[in-house]
């Protein structure tokens, strides 16, 4: 008898086992040389934006560089010796985009106003009261004699302290000692007060003006010892100066430039002549520069501010109310 045969084996219907793949770590190509090292994070650059920056400064410098991509990253080698300076431009490289960024943060420039040429025209009551005071011009029968506004109305210390006459810081800077004091000053204020109107316009500027100017005189007390008597406009004028740097923005991130020029304005325009009041120059210019400082502040976080119409009535208005307060018609 034949043996019987071995059963046929029948086909398996499991499916066959998966293949595992199995990766090799690889941390730096074979084509590269040992002395090159990684430039990169260990798991590549975060971004493409990264890639491409570092791509553009290493370019710029003409620093040898080689790219690497394995498993979805790209990795960065470049020389041993290159490596302190690439990272050493890649930090100013930060340092140039945190202040470019931050100067985009600025406020916006204001808008040139309308009418700011007719800024120049606010120095006339200056001329006026210098006309009244020589008899150029008559004067109402109400207001007293032109020849005592200069004891009533200049900045008289010992009133000042004793008597407590605060309008005096006013009403001292529409007077002036001759016609030369006060052309110099009338050029001078109609020039700036013009500038400044451009940004401010005529009413705030005006106002601007008067108030640093006030505040100004009553800072020269600070600087000075009794009893001194002072006159003019100037003290307005340099107000309007330091306004105008207080505006400026930071030259490089440093704040204090703007302050530096106003120190060289007043250096170069406030210095000369034989009866100047430096006191009453350097107080103006802090006060200007305090009210520009604010300013800005204001044009930063959005806040309102006095319409145009507005600030010069109230100019005038505190113009007429010092004189009156002067006149001891109030």
């Amino acid at each position: 008898m034949r043996p019987a045969s071995p059963p046929s084996r029948l086909p398996s219907r499991r499916s066959p086992a998966p293949r595992v793949r199995r990766y090799r770590l690889r941390l730096r190509p074979r084509f590269l040389s040992p002395f090159w090292v990684r430039l990169s994070g260990p798991q590549g650059f975060a971004s493409y934006r990264e890639q491409q920056e570092w791509i553009l400064l290493l370019s710029a410098r003409r620093l040898p560089f080689r790219l690497w991509k394995t498993d979805g990253a790209t990795h960065c080698f470049v020389p041993a010796l290159a490596r302190d300076i690439a990272l050493f431009e890649h930090h100013l490289y930060r340092q140039e985009e945190q202040r470019i960024a931050k100067e985009r943060r600025q406020p916006p420039l204001p808008p040139v106003r309308k009418g700011w040429q007719w800024a120049a025209l606010a120095v006339l009551p200056l001329l006026l009261v210098h006309a009244c005071r020589t008899g150029l011009l008559p004067v109402p029968p109400a207001l007293p004699s032109p020849d005592l506004w200069e004891r009533l109305g200049s900045l008289d210390s010992a009133r000042l302290y004793i008597y407590h006459e605060g309008y005096r810081c006013l009403t001292a800077l529409f007077l002036h000692g001759d016609a030369a004091h006060l052309y110099s000053n009338v050029m001078l204020s109609a020039a700036a007060l013009a500038v400044a109107a451009r940004t401010l316009g005529t009413g705030r500027a005006c106002l601007m003006a008067l108030l640093g100017g006030t505040l100004g005189n009553a800072l020269a007390m600070l600087f000075r010892t009794p009893p001194y008597i002072a006159l003019g406009f100037s003290t307005a004028f340099f107000a309007i100066l330091g306004l105008l740097c207080g505006q400026a923005r930071p030259w490089r991130g440093n704040a204090a430039i703007p302050l530096l020029a106003g120190g060289g304005l007043l250096a170069l325009l406030g210095t000369e002549g034989a009866h100047v009041d430096y006191a009453g120059h350097i107080g103006g210019l802090l006060a200007g520069f305090a009210l520009g400082a604010w300013e800005r502040f204001r044009l930063r976080h959005h806040l309102p501010c006095l319409p145009g119409t507005v600030a010069g009535l109230l100019a005038a208005g505190l113009a007429a109310g010092g004189w009156l307060l002067a006149f001891h018609l109030l």
